[in-house]
């Protein structure tokens, strides 16, 4: 019998993330009507403000800069990217902004995969797009780059960009959360000299496919789930939690996150959170923190980590890599 090839070691080459530029507080954003909770509740789940794109800096900006410096963290040219993957959470992000009629039909196939490509000069990527997975969607993005890369032998580095921005005068607070907009991007490669794969472990649960109808619901299930999932994923690999060097996390409430920790294990001092807070970006928040992670250098070669995020739909997604 012949030997089984070996799997590519694959890996995150380059990490970016951007938070639009404007800002606003909390007692603005209330006295707006952009809060539901009060500014005093929200403090105390460890926010401060929102990140605002406006009319210089939206979805086309944000993304043409996080994918621009993910590149230049992989050293990578244009010519070099064989396939991109355009990730959003909110179908409005997924289309450039028309100067034509809202009635003109041709508006829904200005698609910013196409944009992107066009605007960084990717000229011999490959370009696709992933949605429905609410906050998780970036996660799918590197698992489907992952598979492409593990697929096509040819393929080298894929780059993978998030971006969410609402849309003017929408709330900016979604079940105690303060939401702000941002870009991320990612570039999967063969022979990454970090954040190589270990594993993924994805819980979908469609019957909360109406987030505004089984909110109270979501709130019970959310914590069983993620413990399911994470436990079967450290358990899939052979590690026990406090085997976890880095819990790298969303931007949602502090306090949630702990809950969690205690409840799989994991030392409450793995929490990877540095820097000021910027609320939950819907899909850039653990990027962003990698993106720190990967400039701090307080995380030793070697460390494991573990990436965790719920997106509504809902989706609970949970990613291991050695830093």
């Amino acid at each position: 019998m012949g030997m089984k090839a070996s799997q590519p070691r694959i890996g995150l080459s380059g990490v970016a993330g951007i938070l639009a530029p404007g800002t606003r507080n909390l007692s603005d954003l209330a006295a707006a009507g952009a809060l539901s909770s009060s500014p005093a509740t929200l403090m105390e789940f460890g926010f401060e403000l929102a990140h605002m794109a406006d009319a210089t800096t939206g979805v086309e900006e944000l993304a043409f800069q996080a994918a621009t410096a993910a590149m230049a963290d992989a050293g990578l040219q244009p010519h070099e990217i064989d396939v991109l993957i355009w990730a959003s959470a909110r179908p409005e992000n997924h289309l450039c902004r028309a100067a034509a009629p809202a009635s003109d039909v041709l508006n829904g196939f200005r698609y910013g995969s196409a944009w992107l490509q066009h605007a960084l000069d990717l000229r011999e990527a490959e370009v696709m797009a992933l949605a429905q997975q609410g906050c998780s969607t970036m996660f799918s993005a590197l698992r489907v780059a992952r598979s492409i890369l593990e697929a096509e032998p040819k393929r080298r580095h894929v780059l993978c960009v998030g971006v969410d921005v609402l849309p003017p005068g929408a709330p900016r607070e979604i079940m105690f959360n303060v939401i702000s907009d941002a870009a991320s991007a990612v570039v999967v490669s063969r022979d990454a000299p970090a954040e190589t794969w270990i594993g993924y472990r994805q819980i979908s649960r469609g019957y909360y496919w109406d987030p505004s109808a089984s909110g109270p619901e979501i709130v019970a299930g959310y914590f069983p789930t993620a413990k399911a999932l994470i436990d079967d994923l450290l358990a899939e690999h052979g590690l026990e939690p406090t085997q976890i060097d880095a819990v790298v996390p969303t931007g949602v409430s502090r306090a949630s996150w702990e809950i969690l920790l205690d409840l799989t294990g994991i030392p409450r001092d793995r929490l990877f959170v540095e820097g000021p807070a910027f609320g939950h970006t819907m899909t850039s928040d653990t990027f962003l923190y990698l993106q720190q992670l990967r400039a701090g250098g307080r995380v030793p070669r070697g460390s494991k980590l573990l990436l965790f995020t719920f997106g509504f739909g809902s989706s609970w997604c949970g990613l291991l890599l050695e830093h």
